[in-house]
């Protein structure tokens, strides 16, 4: 999604005319041209790869949009662990799914979603005055894309928290913003989705690295998707819908799971700039020499490697930079792949502990869980990295997936689950995403998922792609005991939380004014 617009801060792979550095909204007060306007709306992609622009305490790639949303996603579920090697504050509560409200993890995530609506807010009121420059339908096709950008945030807001300001473009700004609890905020966000999306360019129409139309009914399709979570009432059909409009688009499943999330990924993002029929439907694009950060797929590549890992295996993932020793993965993910023709089994167990036993005690560092290899710095052309070329430095070009097909056909499956009526059944594309993977003929199912397989399913299709612990809580595995991983509770062998921790604590910085959520 920020192609064409980190097109905006240089990126070699994007095209189009938002091919400009992004607005420093701190800086300009009026914008006079063409390009400054599109240096703006380049500002509100920029927000999802920003360091800085959050008055927390978060440093590098600590307070970067998509290093948060992993976090919060991940950590707190059964796919990802950091030991406490790292000694990062803050890191051990997320780990154990039990964060209290002064984690700083929390008050950054909180601060990140305001700041990228902030700056969305503020474009969509510029670019009305942008007349001399673009024709009417131009310039209501850019606030559509910007309005989207925004309600990605607030769909984080709400999942994660659910409630906070609402602001949008008609908001005064420096007023005190009302506070909207999880119906009120569902209903906003929906009602903004439903208004905008159709005046969004479809991805055929859509330069690389923009949002789509398609994109957006993803997003709406998410919100439909955890209806019963946010509101207590299921919209299993609409959810259907917005979901056979991304088909009806014409998109495909990438022949090959891996190229999904290595270097030369972009290749398969459904735009005008790559083709429609292609598999990531919204992407975070990444530059390792045009647009440096410390999170995105620098974060889940370097930033899990490990230093334990032999020197082959570095050459393997064609990686330069010194291994971070970070995110590691759980063995409930890892024994969830018991066919051993599934592709979709992107890990090195070799010299890692499957186990968690060492986790408080301060392992060996990196050691402790299988390393992830889901993404990599190498190109679909090698993706083995025979010839041994090696990254220029630190950070990977691989864009970071938000949204793809394969996931868009899981929550079709889960729409027939709970009674929508799929047009031709849901059942060939849960068909469609095992046979991708490899899975034998005798293992392709046969009729719908349990709920409890259809999470599993989740797991070995979207593991790290930061929907995990949305997923556990709609499924009704997260919370309570009904299913334990390992350190859930902060108990080895896990142990039970409570209903109220689905639902993150609201920061104490906002507490006043937003109040706080059972529990805490």
């Amino acid at each position: 999604m920020l192609g064409g617009v980190l097109a905006t801060m240089g990126l070699s792979s994007c095209v189009g005319d938002l091919n400009v550095e992004p607005q420093d909204e701190t800086k300009k007060t009026e914008l006079t041209s063409k390009e400054e306007y599109l240096q703006d709306m380049a500002g509100c992609y920029y927000g999802l790869v920003r360091e800085g622009g959050i008055n927390t305490g978060a440093t590098g790639g600590e307070g970067v949009y998509t290093r948060l949303m992993f976090n919060m996603q991940e950590l707190c579920s059964d796919e990802c662990v950091i030991a406490q090697n790292w000694n990062d504050a803050g890191i051990d509560e997320m780990v154990y799914a039990i964060p209290g409200s002064d984690n700083h993890w929390i008050e950054d995530t909180f601060a990140r979603l305001l700041a990228h609506i902030a700056i969305c807010n503020q474009f969509i009121r510029d670019i009305t005055k942008a007349g001399n420059f673009f024709t009417e339908a131009e310039i209501q096709e850019m606030q559509a894309e910007v309005r989207v950008l925004r309600d990605l945030a607030y769909y984080n807001m709400i999942d994660l928290y659910g409630r906070g300001p609402w602001t949008d473009e008609y908001s005064t700004v420096g007023a005190t913003p009302p506070t909207y609890d999880r119906q009120q905020l569902f209903d906003a966000i929906v009602n903004d989705l439903v208004d905008a999306v159709p005046q969004v360019y479809p991805a055929s129409q859509q330069e690389y690295g923009r949002v789509s139309r398609e994109a957006g009914y993803a997003l709406l399709a998410k919100m439909y998707l955890n209806a019963e979570v946010y509101t207590g009432k299921g919209m299993w059909q609409q959810c259907a819908d917005a979901c056979q409009n991304i088909i009806n688009s014409g998109l495909t499943l990438c022949p090959d799971y891996k190229y999904l999330f290595c270097t030369t990924n972009d290749r398969h993002v459904a735009s005008s700039t790559y083709g429609v029929a292609n598999e990531l439907i919204w992407v975070v694009p990444e530059n390792d020499i045009t647009m440096q950060c410390w999170g995105g797929t620098t974060y889940l590549s370097v930033g899990a490697y490990s230093s334990s890992m032999p020197s082959e295996m570095k050459t393997r993932l064609a990686c330069t930079g010194g291994p971070w020793q970070g995110p590691h993965m759980r063995p409930e993910t890892i024994n969830n792949f018991s066919d051993p023709d599934d592709e979709r089994a992107l890990f090195y167990g070799e010299l890692f502990n499957l186990n968690l036993q060492n986790l408080v005690a301060w392992g060996d560092p990196g050691t402790d869980g299988y390393m992830c290899i889901k993404y990599t710095y190498t190109t679909e052309d090698d993706y083995y990295n025979e010839a041994g070329v090696m990254s220029a430095n630190d950070f990977n070009s691989t864009d970071t997936p938000i949204f793809r097909l394969a996931d868009i056909y899981l929550m079709l499956v889960e729409c027939e689950i709970n009674g929508a009526n799929v047009s031709g059944g849901s059942l060939q594309y849960l068909q469609a995403v095992q046979k991708r993977a490899g899975i034998a003929n005798a293992n392709i199912s046969t009729s719908l998922p349990t709920k409890r397989q259809l999470l599993d399913e989740r797991n070995k299709e979207l593991y790290w792609e930061s929907h995990r612990r949305s997923d556990m809580i709609r499924l009704g595995f997260y919370t309570g005991d009904a299913y334990k991983w390992q350190w859930k509770g902060g108990v080895y062998e896990g142990t039970s939380i409570p209903e109220t921790r689905k639902l993150m604590p609201i920061p104490p910085a906002y507490v006043s004014t937003l109040g706080q959520n059972p529990g805490y």
